[in-house]
């Protein structure tokens, strides 16, 4: 698919669903998906998901923004039990050098300052969460 197929469909997914999905797949590192405008529609963050399927974090952060469109607001450190079925997930805020290299598009689409970003976590099947990259998620902290 051409950028330019890409950055249509960006636009036109933010304009009747106020916000895109995108997803990166990867072979060396986890793969990731993020929103693309929520900060635009939502006046949020926009947020990521890392080392999950990608069909699931696709669902995932969709949930997300129908959380956000109900009041819901996340910020640094917040958890929340309505993302996971039976997990919490917590919400960090992505440290300004991650941005460029993990929200591209987003970075074309606003300019490389003009959005903030968050990553949900997930947490291991005893519920702790993890507070450094390892083979299951990258940690952009």
């Amino acid at each position: 698919m051409s950028s330019s197929t890409v950055f249509e469909k960006l636009e036109h997914d933010i304009e009747k669903h106020g916000w895109h999905v995108l997803s990166v797949l990867r072979k060396e590192s986890p793969s990731f998906s993020y929103t693309i405008g929520f900060q635009e529609t939502l006046k949020h963050p926009e947020i990521l998901m890392s080392g999950l399927r990608t069909e699931l974090m696709h669902k995932l952060l969709n949930n997300i923004g129908n959380l956000i469109k109900k009041g819901y607001t996340f910020n640094d450190g917040d958890t929340c039990n309505e993302v996971i079925k039976g997990y919490p997930v917590k919400f960090l805020s992505v440290s300004s050098h991650q941005v460029e290299e993990y929200f591209r598009a987003a970075v074309v689409h606003y300019g490389k300052d003009n959005f903030q970003a968050l990553q949900c976590i997930w947490p291991d099947k005893d519920g702790n969460f993890q507070l450094e990259t390892d083979v299951n998620q990258d940690i952009l902290a």
